[in-house]
This record gives C-alpha cells, structure tokens and sequence, in this order.
C-alpha cells in the first residue's frame, strides 16, 4: 500500500527540469533530474539495463559541459531510504557512494501528500557520516521517478 501511494504521489507531480537527459544516455532512464545554483549546475540519476545486468549512475555536471563527477554501480548497490508511510509528507532518497568508500552521494524528494502540491528534492554530500554539502534543486527543474528505481533495487537485490 505504500509503495502504490509513493507512486501515484510520484506520477503526479513531476515536472519537467530544462536539462533531464543531458547526462542519461536514454530520457526514459532518467531518474532523477534537476538543476541547481541558478542553473549553473545540474544533478542526475539513471537506471540502466545492460548486457550485464541493472546499473544505476549518477552524474554532477554543468549543463553543456562534460561531467565533474560521475559513478556507476550495479543497481543491488545502491542505498535508498523509501517513504514509510507515515505522516503528510512524502520523502524517499537515493544514495551513491564513491570508489574511495569515504564520500557519498544522496539524491532526494519531498513534498505534501496532496495531489498538485510542488515537490522539493536536493543533493547532500556526505564523508563519512557528516553531511559536508547540502544544495536544494532550483525551483520549478525537478523531475523524478524515485520509486520506480527503488522498485529496480529492491529487484535487483532479491534477484539472483
């Protein structure tokens, strides 16, 4: 039941970020997207099935620019935190860590549980346990589909 009120939740409040798909090969992979800073900077997440199997990436860039910082992981490592079900509000995030094992990076939403409410979303950076940066998306650029790729993790956990 929850996962069904986060999706429609979901479904219902995207709006479109100027840049989505700039960093995501596929539109439809795009999981996350938004600008930050005014737009100087942007943020997105995607899910990608490959011969392989799922992956997900994350990637920092200035938009019309290579990106700074990108990481790739199979999907089964991503961290996520799904909405509990509880309360008016919605949140749900998604996290990277980085190769040095130190450094993480966490994509999230939130937003009323009422239809046609706006949604924030955000970026922290993390070393360690410390939050080190922390940079909400420009008003009016988030778009998400954090549940659907939580649903993928979860699969890609149970998955043999």
């Amino acid at each position: 039941m929850k996962r069904k009120l986060a999706l429609a939740f979901a479904g219902g409040v995207l709006a479109p970020a100027a840049m989505a798909g700039e960093f995501c090969v596929l539109d439809e992979g795009v999981r996350f997207a938004c600008t930050l800073d005014g737009g100087a900077k942007a943020v997105e997440v995607c899910d990608m099935i490959e011969a392989d199997g799922a992956r997900a990436s994350y990637g920092y860039f200035t938009p019309g620019a290579a990106p700074e910082l990108t990481l790739e992981v199979d999907m089964a490592s991503v961290h996520y935190e799904p909405w509990n079900g509880m309360g008016g509000t919605i949140w749900e995030t998604v996290k990277f860590f980085a190769d040095d094992g130190v450094h993480a990076y966490e994509v999230w939403y939130s937003g009323d549980r009422d239809a046609g409410e706006e949604v924030a979303g955000g970026l922290n950076v993390y070393s360690g346990n410390d939050m080190i940066a922390s940079k909400d998306c420009d008003a009016g650029s988030l778009t998400h589909d954090i549940p659907a790729l939580i649903d993928a993790v979860e699969t890609a956990q149970i998955s043999p």
